[in-house]
């Protein structure tokens, strides 16, 4: 199905998020945003840009370490948006406006090893769920996100996990993090923290609470996430926890990826 959005609105999303890219980005290396390609087309995410050959791309990505390739779903409205530019760059964007695909990028240390993140900021209206599946096939990792004010949004986490892993020819051990946004206003929670580490159990996953307002466990998730991707592609990871650049160190006092729960 084709949505059809006001030009006029559009146009002043992307100045906007151009706008709040270009302050945030002020003096910080390693950080790059652009349109996905795939808003547009429909196409495969993560693809370089038209004046970017696929050699040049790999060479850039060999002299930067290997790139974790990470996809924000859930539901509209969960705070998929303001996690992901809070982690990019410090910022949190309390308006909601909906997203259609963002793509970003950041230089990063994972456990002493130098690599890149690609967060690809996927729309969660039902109106885009027809070219999920493009963008799902490029992925290597998922922040399954939902609001812990929004029941709605939290049943709807399985319609999401189920789509990947349709995508993903079912695979078991796809790297998924489950996240219950909105932390901070616990006194309007409508899922249960024993619902949502029932899920998580139920799916053999984490659950991670967070709130892109206050920062907590921001950092975490990606990083938690990229842990997955690298030990699914066969590389050794480390136990000290280095954040990256420009971010804290985080200890999680994880033992494994599987059977574990964080909250504020």
């Amino acid at each position: 199905m084709t949505a059809f959005v006001d030009s006029d609105f559009w146009r002043r999303v992307q100045e906007r998020r151009r706008a709040l890219w270009a302050r945030a980005r002020g003096g910080r290396n390693g950080v790059q945003r652009s349109k996905s390609a795939s808003a547009v087309s429909g196409s495969c995410a993560f693809q370089p840009s038209a004046m970017t050959t696929n050699a040049q791309k790999k060479g850039a990505a060999s002299a930067s370490g290997p790139v974790h390739k990470v996809i924000m779903v859930g539901s509209g409205g969960v705070g998929k948006s303001a996690l992901t530019l809070q982690f990019m760059y410090d910022e949190f964007v309390e308006e909601y406006e909906p997203t259609k695909a963002d793509s970003y990028r950041k230089k990063v240390v994972l456990d002493g090893e130098e690599c890149s993140i690609d967060i690809l900021d996927t729309a969660g209206q039902e109106d885009y769920s027809a070219i999920r599946d493009n963008y799902y096939r490029s992925g290597e990792g998922f922040i399954c996100v939902f609001s812990i004010t929004d029941g709605e949004s939290f049943d709807a986490t399985g319609e999401f996990r189920e789509q990947i892993l349709r995508v993903k020819n079912s695979d078991p051990n796809i790297p998924i993090l489950l996240v219950g946004n909105k932390s901070d206003l616990d006194a309007e929670r409508s899922v249960s923290l024993a619902q949502a580490q029932q899920r998580s159990a139920d799916w053999g996953v984490s659950y991670v609470e967070t709130s892109a307002k206050n920062r907590s466990n921001v950092d975490k998730v990606f990083y938690d996430l990229m842990r997955e991707i690298k030990r699914r592609k066969g590389t050794s990871t480390g136990s000290n926890g280095v954040a990256g650049e420009a971010q804290k160190t985080e200890k999680t006092g994880r033992r494994g990826w599987r059977k574990h729960c964080s909250i504020l």
